[in-house]
């Protein structure tokens, strides 16, 4: 896991969608982090890529995470 690369998995206009995809990423055990969440929440505005809050997992979990976060409840 020393060698695992970290990527951003995905972006999200408001802090509340990147927390829940972070916390049910958690709960699935798939290691994972936010950045960018508080600028997300002070200027949400639409389409400002720099502005998005993003998570971040290992490039080894990618698949997994998306099967994860495409799923329903």
């Amino acid at each position: 896991m020393e060698n695992d690369k970290i990527i951003v998995l995905k972006q999200f206009e408001s802090a509340i969608d990147a927390n829940i995809a972070k916390t049910k990423l958690d709960a699935y055990g798939i290691p994972c982090f936010l950045t960018d969440e508080n600028l997300a929440g002070l200027y949400p505005l639409p389409n400002m890529t720099s502005m998005q809050a993003r998570i971040h997992v290992f490039e080894n979990d990618i698949e997994r995470a998306n099967e994860i976060l495409k799923e329903e409840n």
